[in-house]
Order: structure tokens, then sequence, then C-alpha cells
């Protein structure tokens, strides 16, 4: 993929940048969180020296979340970059390749008023993270180009089923915007275009 150029501000505070990997025909989106404790960086790709200069510029970085064990990434250059952490859900920790500093659990408050929602049945420790009215997702639904919402297609989750009742969860949460860590983010009324689709137990096929 492509390093990314440009940054897109998707609400107040939460920014996005994306390449989109030809191969597999899917957007790969990375995140920064701007926190009263500052900087988060969420399943960060390496982007193109311009934009790695703006995403200094938005304050003080605190940490790197990595919404699951497969999305690395460039977490690792993030980190040496920045001098900051990187954090993950415990049960990622056995299956990442690179050293998590910070394991976490479901429900724990990171930094910044982030919450973290344990959702598993995805890929290894899938998390998705709540900040104020917006639920930041990694591998758990998905947006294509052009398509609506899915969940994660089975043939890369742990556990199907497990993921459809993980998703549930999700009723129990308040958040009018929805970013996806592959796909184009929902904002504003997300929930009601979710709602069918959290409440289903079909499970997914990969297309």
């Amino acid at each position: 993929m492509k390093p990314a150029t440009r940054l897109h501000t998707i609400v107040a505070g939460i920014h996005r940048w994306n390449s989109w990997h030809t191969e597999w025909k899917i957007d790969f989106s990375s995140y920064a969180v701007v926190t009263s404790a500052g900087v988060w960086f969420l399943d960060p790709m390496r982007p193109a020296p311009a934009l790695a200069k703006t995403l200094r510029s938005l304050g003080e970085p605190v940490g790197i979340f990595l919404t699951n064990a497969n999305h690395e990434r460039d977490a690792d250059w993030f980190r040496r970059e920045l001098q900051i952490q990187i954090y993950a859900h415990e049960k990622a920790i056995p299956e990442c390749d690179l050293k998590v500093d910070v394991p976490v659990v479901d429900g724990e408050k990171l930094p910044g008023d982030l919450r973290v929602i344990y959702l598993p049945g995805a890929g290894p420790g899938e998390c998705g993270l709540l900040c104020e009215k917006t639920l930041l997702l990694g591998d758990a639904l998905i947006h294509p180009k052009n398509k609506p919402v899915e969940r994660l297609p089975d043939a890369y989750c742990e556990d199907p089923r497990q993921l459809a009742r993980s998703l549930k969860k999700l009723q129990d949460f308040a958040f009018d915007n929805v970013t996806f860590a592959h796909g184009e983010p929902l904002v504003g009324n997300a929930v009601k275009q979710l709602t069918s689709l959290i409440k289903s137990r079909k499970t997914t096929k990969s297309s």
C-alpha cells in the first residue's frame, strides 16, 4: 500500500488516514484521537513524511492502541518515533509479534476517558474504544466500499457465533458515530444503522 498523504477529520478530535489495499480491495484506516490526556493512535500505519508531521502537531502523544493482534501494522515505528507505549487487550498479546507494553481488559478506562469494549470472536483480542459519542472499531464490523456495513466474514473470525453475541453488547452504549479499521466511517445516527446487523444471528461468508 502507498503511504497515506491526507488526514481526514471525522468529528471534532477524531482524525483518519487511510490507504487502499489493491490486492484485497479494501480500505485500511488508522486514527488519531485527541483527548484531554493527549493523542491516541489506533492501528497506526506509517504515513508519508508530511502527514507524519501533521500527526505530531495534533498534540502530546499518549499511547498506541491495537484493536486486535492482527493490527500491529507500523505500531513499533510510532512507538520509537513518539516514545510512547503500545496498549492491547490481554488476549491479543500471545498472538502479537511485537511487544505490547500495557495489557488492557474489558471496561477499562484509558487516559483521556476512552473505554475499552472487548468483542471476542473476530481477531485475537478484538476490542473497540468508546470516545464520547464515537465508537472506534477494529475488525468486528467492516464497511466495504459501496456496500453496507457487515460483520467480519466468517473465514477471518476466531468464532463467528461468538462475534455475533459480542456485538450485542454494543446496544448497551450510546454513540452517534462509528469508525472502522476497514471502510468509511458512519457519522450521525450510527446506532439506528447498525441495529438490525447487531441483532442478527446470521454469520457472514467471505465475498
